[in-house]
């Protein structure tokens, strides 16, 4: 018998999981904890969300909370391997190797029909998480040309202003113009309500239905309409794009996306936490 197999009745998968999903997202975003401190100091580091949001500490208590409460067994030695190489990845002091882990993970539990609804429920977030930490910002890498571009124009439509490419003119006159990049476009900002969407409604129904689906486009559509009025409240003007694109503009805009993906997902379980 391997030693691993051996180890078995030493764990139990209520407890190995839990610590396998912290290990990877703690080390999936521990460069970004630790610039936010470096930057901006104890204070406002905690304020701005340690670096990522304050959506997204709550999605990561949430999916831990749901796989700590998933009922103790032993594990499988195929578990034992999947955990192990997940903190194997961890061990890789390269960000998008946990956050890729973490997809990993998720789609394991996932599809492993034996698996309890709380664990499961779990996973989901986990793979939320990592859509946000990998999945969109290796979809801006590749498509941040169209995507900002097409966030451009429609900005352009509002301001009524002159657009090439991701650059809108200034509604002013001013020189120059506004450049729409990777981290102001509708897909990012999309990716963090979409996350929380799915932690909140995990948490009150962790077996998923048909109708979040709908929910979900309906969300992703509120939060391009959002990011497009920002948009185009900073392309009024130089004063305006400073006042908007600064921390107290930016702590407003995540604020309203936070309030927007709450809302989404209060109406999806409504029922679940009214009756």
């Amino acid at each position: 018998m391997s030693s691993v197999t051996r180890t078995a009745p030493m764990l139990s998968d209520g407890k190995m999981f839990p610590v396998t999903i912290f290990v990877l997202i703690a080390n999936a975003v521990a460069s970004k904890v630790l610039a936010a401190f470096a930057e901006h100091g104890p204070v406002a580091a905690l304020v701005g969300g340690l670096g990522l949001s304050w959506a997204f500490w709550l999605s990561f208590a949430l999916c831990i909370r749901l796989a700590l409460i998933e009922e103790d067994r032993a594990p499988r030695p195929r578990d034992l391997w999947v955990c192990g190489a997940c903190l194997l990845a961890a061990l890789i002091p390269i960000s998008q190797v946990s956050a890729l882990a973490c997809t990993a993970l998720a789609l394991v539990l996932l599809l492993d029909r034996t698996r309890g609804v709380a664990l499961k429920a779990a996973a989901w977030i986990l793979l939320a998480i990592s859509v946000q930490l990998l999945w969109s910002r290796l979809t801006m890498l590749l498509f941040v040309g169209p995507i900002a571009a097409l966030d451009a124009h429609l900005v352009s439509l509002l301001t009524q202003t002159p657009v090439q490419g991701n650059t809108v003119q200034f509604a002013d006159g001013a020189r120059g113009g506004m450049s729409i990049l990777g981290a102001c476009t509708s897909v990012q900002n999309a990716s963090v309500a979409l996350m929380l969407f799915v932690a909140i409604v995990r948490t009150f129904r962790p077996a998923p239905v048909r109708s979040e689906i709908y929910l979900l486009i309906g969300l992703f559509l509120s939060v391009v309409v959002i990011n497009v009025v920002r948009l185009a409240l900073m392309a009024q003007s130089m004063a305006m794009f400073r006042l908007v694109h600064g921390d107290v503009g930016g702590g407003v805009t995540n604020g309203i996306i936070t309030a927007d993906a709450l809302l989404w997902a209060v109406i999806s379980v409504r029922r679940e936490i009214f009756d």
